[in-house]
């Protein structure tokens, strides 16, 4: 029994790995998505509240927002700890991308990304994922690798202090946040308009129509295309009855997974 279980899942991963990746031009993406048809009209916003609420640990558990409000103050012992004993600080941050730490001295001690043009911070980047690109406003200019800044988080104001934390001893440039990814679901299965998806254990809404003759593109109506940060993704399905599907997607910057689901490669 178990040889089979792993044999159907290995089945249905290289089902999912065969779908076709479409290229997306990142410019238009704004003006796809209005075309997007859907029941749930919170689409991305489940994913960024998400991502935002780990940055900040502002969790509605409170036990689990105790256990990492308690992990991120010992983190913060260490890097205040790091900056004090340091034997050299920067006179500047030299232009580029920079890993910091950024924490408002009680809730969270989290690592971002910022972009630094003449000594100024213009960018703050949350979890390397440019979808999460904060507005902020600069309260002191950086000096000795060090900053504060006013973070809005959708109507929640932080005032945060800013760890060049990897710049102390030398000038330490990273990679660009990454840009989106995206997964559309579609089918050209009859009963497709019975299909709920699911995408990390949340609910985005029922296809809206069968694709019987034409495979449609990401974003048109009819699908359920969401933007996600790139990385593995695990989705579930549910058709009529007993039928369903579900697995890991790979999302790739810069391109939209289109996953069809039909009788041929159900659960």
């Amino acid at each position: 029994m178990k040889t089979r279980i792993t044999l159907t899942a290995l089945l249905f991963t290289i089902i999912v790995s065969s779908q076709n990746y479409l290229k997306i031009n990142q410019t238009n993406v704004a003006i796809q998505q209005n075309n997007i048809s859907y029941s749930n009209n919170n689409f991305g916003l489940k994913i960024i509240a998400s991502e935002i609420a780990a940055f900040r640990n502002s969790w509605e558990n409170q036990k689990k927002k105790g256990e990492y409000v308690a992990k991120a103050q010992s983190q913060l012992s260490m890097i205040k700890k790091a900056y004090k004993d340091s034997k050299s600080y920067p006179t500047e941050i030299i232009d580029g991308w920079h890993l910091i730490i950024a924490t408002d001295n009680y809730n969270y001690c989290s690592p971002a990304k910022v972009l630094i043009e003449n000594n100024s911070i213009k960018e703050f980047v949350v979890n390397n994922w440019t979808k999460l690109s904060r507005p902020f406003t600069t309260l002191s200019t950086i000096k000795k690798g060090k900053a504060m800044i006013s973070l809005d988080f959708d109507g929640n104001t932080d005032t945060v202090e800013i760890y060049f934390i990897n710049d102390l001893q030398e000038p330490t440039i990273v990679k660009k946040p990454l840009e989106s990814a995206y997964i559309s679901f579609w089918s050209d299965w009859k009963k497709a308009e019975s299909i709920k998806i699911y995408l990390d254990e949340k609910y985005y809404g029922d296809l809206s129509k069968r694709f019987k003759d034409l495979k449609p593109l990401c974003f048109d109506l009819g699908t359920i295309t969401i933007e996600v940060k790139p990385g593995n993704h695990f989705f579930k399905a549910f058709g009529r009855g007993s039928i369903s599907w579900e697995g890991y997607i790979e999302a790739k910057e810069g391109l939209c997974f289109q996953n069809n689901l039909n009788k041929e490669n159900k659960k």
